[in-house]
């Protein structure tokens, strides 16, 4: 039961507060949930952060393995021709011999490291993500500002036709009036024809506002990325907070993703200069291999004469224990072609940099001078407001009661009371107009200090 009054409680004071705000803070918590393209830079930034523990990683080893002293003529073991030695002169009447070579296998890993690179892509890689995260904040401030802007409008159109229904109710008493005054021979039937007139003219801008709420409620699903009902037809009254220029330009500088975002490109630019002359560094390749060696078989045939009977072949084998080797190799990679690849190289880098603190400093004056007009602006519909609700409104209002009993006594023609009426209706439009300006202008100006949600 507490927890069900604590509940009313906190909803009593936000409806006290807000009014109808609490609607538009529930369509931009929406947005922030549903919005697809919000959706896709928050995969994005995740992307580029996954990408930092890959920038310093080294390339995968080379692994070797081969076979060597294959003979290039039969693919198989190659032989060494020998004299025959060994035996006696009296013996040999024709000999051969040779050393058989079996190939060895060779069994090596190498490694590239590259001196001086990998701090740099390391820390491109972390500014890339950063600014993919800014990226996300200037895609969810603007996102949210314009549905703050199109649910304003929407306020602004459905307050404009109750204005303009309550006006044609008033019209239409006018034109009774007149009718009534016609039959007794004391009105004008042109006066009615032309206050019918009236009352049509405010039927079109009925229809043409209804097509428009229409347009902005698919706007407002399209931003939240569902199909939602906003059930606001007033905005509350503004309580006109005050706005100091120079403390909107500092949390601009400070908090702008738009800023934000040309500034990593800068140092992310200031970064890539530094991995480029750390490219006039070579990169080395660091070897190991380990050689298998086999056992030399040394072959030895020769014709000898063991008898009267005639020669005979004599065959003979020797095996000879070969050592396995080792070998280390150190590979330099040299920039030689250096003044047609790595300067230029450079030289770009730098007229990026310079590029992205032009571009930067354009980018401050433009917020800069944007926030200024919106300060003015935001001053400009609050002094309006207050015209319209203190002065213009009830001075017009009074005259249509002041004219409208002249018109019933007929010291007063009928049209005057007509313009009257119109010029109410003016009026009464300008204010909530100005309602809708002036939180326009306040959104925008929260955007360009990157704040997200607004209440």
């Amino acid at each position: 039961m507490k927890k069900v009054i604590g509940m009313a409680y906190v909803i009593l004071i936000s409806i006290r507060l807000f009014g109808e705000t609490k609607t538009v803070v529930e369509l931009q918590q929406a947005a922030l949930s549903e919005n697809p393209r919000i959706k896709a830079m928050e995969a994005e930034s995740q992307m580029m952060k996954k990408r930092i523990p890959q920038s310093d990683a080294l390339e995968d080893p080379k692994l070797k393995v081969a076979a060597n002293s294959l003979s290039a003529k039969t693919f198989s073991n190659p032989r060494d021709n020998m004299t025959s030695r060994g035996l006696g002169t009296s013996q040999v009447t024709q000999g051969k011999a040779y050393e058989e070579m079996p190939p060895y296998l060779e069994f090596g890993i190498s490694q590239m490291i590259p001196i001086g690179k990998l701090g740099y892509r390391r820390k491109i890689a972390v500014q890339e993500y950063e600014r993919a995260v800014f990226k996300l904040k200037a895609e969810k401030v603007e996102t949210l500002h314009m549905l703050r802007m199109n649910y304003y409008e929407l306020v602004f159109v459905r307050s404009s036709i109750k204005i303009l229904e309550d006006i044609k109710r008033q019209i239409k008493l006018v034109i009774d009036s007149e009718v009534a005054a016609t039959k007794a021979g004391m009105g004008s039937l042109s006066n009615v024809i032309k206050a019918k007139i009236e009352s049509n003219m405010v039927d079109e801008e009925i229809i043409i506002l209804r097509q428009k709420q229409k347009e902005i409620e698919e706007k407002i699903n399209y931003l939240t990325g569902r199909r939602l009902e906003v059930k606001s037809d007033k905005l509350p009254e503004p309580d006109f907070k005050q706005v100091r220029v120079e403390a909107a330009r500092k949390e601009i500088i400070a908090s702008n993703p738009q800023l934000k975002i040309i500034s990593l490109d800068t140092e992310i630019s200031k970064s890539e200069i530094s991995l480029k002359k750390s490219e006039y560094a070579p990169d080395v390749d660091i070897g190991f291999s380990y050689m298998r060696q086999r056992d030399t078989v040394k072959r030895r045939m020769d014709e000898v004469m063991i008898d009267m009977n005639g020669p005979s072949l004599l065959n003979r084998t020797e095996k000879m224990k070969r050592d396995d080797m080792v070998s280390f190799m150190v590979t330099f990679n040299i920039p030689f072609w250096f003044w047609k690849k790595n300067i230029p190289m450079v030289e770009e880098m730098k007229k990026k940099y310079d590029a992205s603190k032009n571009l930067y400093q354009d980018k401050l004056n433009e917020v800069n001078a944007r926030a200024e007009t919106l300060v003015s602006q935001i001053v400009k519909w609050r002094d309006l407001y207050k015209l319209y609700r203190d002065k213009l409104i009830p001075q017009t209002q009074l005259a249509l009661e002041t004219n409208l009993a002249r018109y019933r006594t007929g010291s007063v023609e009928f049209m005057p009371v007509v313009d009257t009426v119109r010029m109410l209706l003016r009026f009464k439009k300008e204010l909530v107009m100005a309602v809708r300006e002036y939180y326009t202008s306040y959104s925008e100006l929260n955007a360009l200090m990157g704040i997200e949600v607004l209440q």
